[in-house]
């Protein structure tokens, strides 16, 4: 009996120091939360911008602190930054947790996609991890309210959705030249996101009516009387020079991209209207020579709705699918 009674308890014990050795090898969990102060200077151009930004940590391990291996994953002007901790030691709370609270300033980096401009949506990331501690010793963790954001942050031009933090795990698909490491660096990061568009109604009005108003003109060359030729060739020419000033001017605003956005497509479409406009005005000319007055009328009326019917359902089309896309 008392053998039993040894072999129990040298069995509760090896139970225990299992459970211990078990806890022990567990990554350490830090719990973040971030509150949005502020962001400006947004350049589109460079794709980069200003933010500021307070971080909170709780961990309870006494023998690391996060908030000085923390790394900003996505700066622009690294030398710039600021980062500042609220407390010069961190602060033992009630529940046994420490806590610290590190505010960054800087400029940050996100590389921003037109393709529905001007009705894209951008988001400002700023992402952070621990420099020293991979997943296997430490994870993030989300707080029960992880971010929150300034009720009277204002970015001029642009309207700010609601904000989120995320974590993820990110390996690194490189051993950085380090022969002894079998699989690659794993950290956990932290990714805050703020949404924010340009207003629909207001950028309609700047970016798509005066394109609209030089397409209007380009159509009174199709609603002249055919013999006015000279006339109707010089309004759309002149609306030609026009769409290309205002296609230069909309492309200062944005940096160069390899691909079409949703205003080269409008514009695109415009050349079209006024070039098919042209085109309609010299058959009719041919036809005018030929002293076949009627049909010249009739080919230049059959060609006005086909144009313009055409245009508009392509620039509806472009529209609707680029406010739905986002």
């Amino acid at each position: 009996m008392y053998r039993l009674r040894e072999l129990s308890a040298l069995t509760l014990l090896f139970t225990f120091l299992t459970a211990v050795r078990a806890q022990d090898t567990s990554p350490n969990k830090v719990i973040v939360g971030a509150y949005v102060n502020d962001t400006q200077s947004l350049n589109l151009r460079e794709h980069s911008y200003s933010m500021d930004v307070y971080v909170w940590f709780r961990w309870r391990d006494p023998s690391f602190n996060p908030t000085e291996t923390v790394e900003i994953v996505n700066p622009n002007e690294l030398w710039g930054h600021v980062r500042n901790v609220q407390y010069e030691q961190p602060l033992l709370l009630p529940s046994g947790e420490l806590y610290q609270v590190l505010r960054v300033q800087g400029r940050f980096s996100h590389k921003f996609f037109f393709n529905n401009f001007p009705y894209d949506r951008q988001k400002l990331v700023v992402e952070f991890e621990d420099s020293v501690n991979e997943v296997n010793r430490m994870v993030y963790v989300a707080d029960k309210n992880p971010i929150s954001i300034n009720p009277r942050l204002v970015l001029p031009g642009f309207r700010v959705g609601i904000p989120n933090l995320a974590i993820e795990s990110f390996a690194y698909p490189t051993d950085f030249g380090d022969t002894r490491r079998t699989e690659p660096n794993a950290y956990s990061r932290v990714r805050i996101e703020i949404p924010i568009r340009r207003p629909i109604w207001t950028s309609t009005l700047k970016m798509l009516l005066p394109v609209l108003c030089v397409v209007f003109g380009a159509s009174l060359m199709l609603r002249f009387k055919v013999t006015y030729i000279d006339a109707r060739l010089g309004v759309g020419i002149t609306s030609l020079l026009t769409v290309v000033a205002i296609q230069l001017a909309a492309n200062e605003t944005m940096p160069n991209v390899d691909y079409l956005v949703l205003m080269d497509k409008i514009h695109l479409a415009a050349y079209g209207y006024v070039l098919a406009g042209l085109g309609i005005v010299l058959v009719t000319a041919q036809r005018l020579e030929n002293n076949d007055l009627e049909a010249a009328q009739r080919f230049q009326w059959k060609g006005y709705l086909i144009s313009s019917l055409l245009f508009v359902a392509v620039i509806s089309t472009l529209i609707a699918y680029a406010v739905v896309r986002g």
